[in-house]
């Protein structure tokens, strides 16, 4: 695929902004995949699905000016309360009667109902938290927008994300009356699955990736948004005899709900060759965690390839040599996607997903993606649909 193409499709998705489920950046992005499926010779279908998206008209630690992020599904409220740092889930006792920040050890994170995180969460509240700020420590020392249920807030007090590098002004507020302040509400909003057929013969191919997501997540969502297009593009001329099924989805971060939604619009599994998902981060620059650390001419390896059992060998050929994908791994249920459609009974699949260091921050921008890395992952996924078409066609 042409680099042009590449570098053209990834200015685009970055120049929509944000992309949170229902947002302007969010029904901008669907419009233009919908448009270019429709130039590439699909029939599209347009699934509108009510989704939640919170309306904050305030959120404030006190007048401390620290910086905060509300979770999806908020719990609106003013809590005064002490403030009381929890260092690990052993210290959870602490938690009782105060505003807990909890200072998560280093990761990258993602998502709320994955350990430590819901471990924390559970422990904190079970205690008597009446408010919750994590500091999501990290490489990129921001806030991170973390995935979470769709139709009820993860906890039943207010739950906000903190930046990790403030932990030290946190620690100075230690044992103060501090005032946390989250109002606004939940509204419901409408965003689109984006359904695009091309009908031919009577197996299918099915590519699918969602296009939500926390901030511009360029390089989570603008990736996988790249490849899709690039991959979609090109599977008319290259498998003419083959029915095709794209599907781009709605409500990533909010537990996978369209996906959920998309699946009752699929072909059905026994008339599917292969499940192409393409999931989050297929290429990210690499960078130095050192004083002073440059972006590196090469990818992050903070990746991963998982595979059902028959695609473990086309796909460990096809991505030999690309760092963090050349060990196929089963299928991780909740880990993104993929394992929902494989629990419809898709035997034939596979995805790519990573984290890089800039995942679900505001920090994911269209200057940490080189587009000569995202190539080589795009070219390897078609090596490895067209292993496992011979492979059923023999």
């Amino acid at each position: 695929m042409p680099i042009d193409q590449l570098t053209r499709d990834l200015e685009r998705h970055a120049s929509f902004g944000e992309k949170y489920t229902g947002s302007p950046g969010d029904l901008a992005t669907a419009d233009w995949i919908a448009g270019e499926l429709s130039l590439a010779g699909y029939q599209i279908q347009r699934q509108e699905i009510p989704l939640p998206c919170n309306r904050v008209s305030q959120l404030s630690l006190s007048d401390t000016g620290l910086t905060l992020f509300a979770q999806p599904n908020m719990v609106a409220d003013k809590v005064i309360a002490p403030l009381c740092v929890v260092h690990d889930v052993a210290q959870a006792s602490r938690a009782a009667g105060v505003i807990a920040v909890l200072a998560l050890p280093y990761a990258r994170y993602s998502t709320l109902w994955l350990p430590p995180i819901a471990t924390w969460i559970d422990a904190a509240t079970r205690a008597g938290a009446k408010a919750i700020i994590i500091l999501p420590t990290g490489p990129s020392g921001d806030i991170v927008g973390l995935n979470t249920w769709a139709d009820r807030p993860f906890a039943d007090v207010p739950l906000v994300i903190g930046r990790p590098d403030e932990l030290a002004r946190y620690l100075a507020l230690e044992g103060q009356e501090v005032t946390l302040t989250l109002l606004g509400g939940v509204d419901a909003v409408v965003s689109p699955n984006i359904l695009a057929v091309r009908r031919a013969g009577p197996r299918w191919i099915a590519l699918s990736t969602p296009r939500t997501g926390f901030f511009t997540c360029l390089t989570e969502r603008g990736s996988g948004t790249a490849a899709f297009l690039a991959m979609a593009r090109m599977l008319p001329a290259r498998y003419p005899d083959h029915s095709l099924f794209v599907m781009n989805t709605t409500g990533h971060e909010l537990a996978f709900a369209g996906t959920h939604v998309a699946m009752d619009s699929a072909p059905a599994p026994d008339a599917t060759d292969l499940w192409v998902h393409i999931g989050a981060t297929l290429a990210a620059n690499d960078h130095q965690e050192t004083r002073n650390g440059v972006m590196l001419r090469h990818a992050d390896p903070n990746r991963l390839l998982m595979a059902t059992p028959t695609m473990t060998e086309a796909c460990r050929g096809a991505f030999a040599g690309l760092s963090g994908l050349e060990d196929p791994r089963p299928v991780i249920s909740g880990a993104g996607e993929l394992s929902s459609i494989c629990d419809l009974g898709y035997r034939d699949a596979f995805a790519v997903l990573g984290q890089s260091r800039w995942f679900h921050t505001p920090q994911d921008t269209l200057d940490k993606l080189d587009p000569e890395l995202l190539r080589p992952v795009i070219t390897a996924h078609l090596a490895a649909l067209d292993m496992a078409l011979r492979a059923h066609h023999r």
